[in-house]
């Protein structure tokens, strides 16, 4: 009966975002309203809420930040005091901070302003992308009169660290955070983007910062940009970070099926080991189509792969392809393998294809040599 009181309490002084944007004051000549549809985690899972976001541009219509009015939640229960919160975004869907209205003042448990503490922690709670907020559901906070106050946590089950959220005001930390980290993150990453040329998403490429590098990434995706400078810009990222690498292979994934070869050839010929292997755990999982003809030219670097990545190796030729005899020409040097373990590896994977006689002659070689070890 608690969960549906208050989750009926949530979906009425949530539900309605739209319009709120008129709160504070009207809408400069230099701002532009987005009607956009959100989710909220405290609202619903499956129906959305229909919102204004409000972008701020320069003189030259670009935007320079963004930013959109909700409501506060104070409590769980129907005797809390409602406020509304003036959210700002950077051109990344970054949280930059957040506004009261004039003579404003956010409320907790019984009815206390917020310290000047408090404001400061909601702040650093609001900036934190990671907090435990985010894995939290809102039956899963439970109203309590405790030692919290009412808006607090369960005594009997405490699913969130105090550092998550400010003392007496549990469902306003949870409320804000949930629209600033919300679906509102990708839907302003989206509009800057179009409000970009290519030239502009390329510049982010080469910048030192990893966000815009992500951005720039992310945004030539959407756009569908597989050309040869975008291409060697993301290389050109990865080789200054490697922690790039993962979003550039998702960039990769959707490219035009020969620019997607080359690059990757490019990249496991030019990368360490850990890099590597992270690589060919990629091609197992792609949906991309390689000709086995692929693995023929990585076979020079066959003799600096470690276990892990020749075990991958074998597991992608193993589910992906019909094993030629030319292949198997390309792996037997393996045999001779400094790391035992890599030669018995191959040993056991070529007991299963189909050889040639000579073929079959070198692994009866090997085998007569290490058969007290197999």
């Amino acid at each position: 009966m608690l969960f549906k009181m208050i989750n009926k309490f949530l979906n009425i002084v949530l539900v309605i975002c739209i319009g709120n944007w008129t709160f504070f004051n009207t809408v400069s000549k230099n701002e532009i309203i987005h009607s956009i549809k959100v989710f909220h985690k405290g609202i619903s899972l499956t129906e959305s809420v229909d919102c204004n976001l409000i972008e701020v541009q320069n003189e030259y219509q670009q935007p320079i930040e963004y930013y959109m009015d909700v409501e506060s939640v104070v409590c769980g229960d129907n005797h809390c005091k409602v406020d509304f919160v003036r959210i700002f975004w950077d051109i990344f869907g970054q949280y930059k901070r957040f506004e009261l209205p004039d003579k404003v003042k956010l409320e907790k448990a019984e009815g206390k302003d917020f310290t000047a503490e408090d404001y400061e922690k909601l702040n650093s709670i609001l900036h934190d992308e990671n907090s435990s907020l985010k894995d939290v559901y809102k039956h899963e906070i439970v109203s309590t009169v405790g030692t919290e106050g009412i808006d607090a946590l369960s005594g009997s089950t405490i699913l969130l660290e105090k550092s998550a959220y400010v003392k007496g005001a549990v469902w306003t930390c949870y409320s804000l955070w949930h629209w600033v980290h919300g679906d509102i993150k990708q839907i302003i990453r989206n509009i800057t983007g179009k409000s970009q040329s290519i030239k502009s998403l390329q510049s982010y490429l080469s910048s030192n910062k990893k966000v815009k590098k992500l951005f720039g990434l992310e945004q030539l995706n959407h756009r569908k940009d597989y050309s040869e400078k975008s291409v060697q810009l993301v290389v050109s990222a990865i080789e200054q970070s490697s922690t790039l690498l993962k979003p550039s292979l998702l960039y990769l994934e959707n490219a035009p099926n020969k620019v997607y070869i080359n690059t990757i050839q490019k990249l496991l010929k030019q990368f360490e080991s850990e890099n590597r292997l992270f690589c060919l755990q990629h091609l197992l999982k792609t949906k991309q189509k390689l000709p086995l003809e692929f693995y023929y030219k990585l076979s020079d670097l066959y003799k600096d792969f470690t276990y892990q990545e020749i075990h991958v190796l074998l597991k992608i030729l193993n589910t992906k392809y019909d094993i030629s005899p030319q292949m198997i020409n390309h792996l037997l040097p393996l045999l001779n393998h400094n790391d035992f373990l890599i030669a018995r590896r191959l040993y056991w994977f070529l007991q299963k294809q189909d050889l040639l006689q000579e073929q079959e002659s070198r692994i009866q070689t090997f085998y007569l040599e290490w058969k007290d070890k197999l």
